[in-house]
């Protein structure tokens, strides 16, 4: 074997375990549910500190 056949191996060795990983509908669905859940959360939040602000500055 020489230099370059060796580093090809390598190269091959190292990017077969990225070959995988394939996203099925169950997991976009659930990435989809997680980021509806904290963008709700995120607006609730905001409400409630805006609620809050400005019943401090009506008293």
């Amino acid at each position: 074997m020489n230099k370059s056949d060796l580093i090809r191996l390598a190269i091959a060795k190292a990017t077969e375990h990225n070959r995988g990983g394939k996203m099925t509908g169950k997991t976009v669905l659930g990435l989809a549910v997680v980021g509806v859940v904290v963008l709700v959360a995120f607006i609730a939040y905001r409400l409630i500190l805006v609620e809050l602000i400005t019943s401090l500055t009506h008293k």
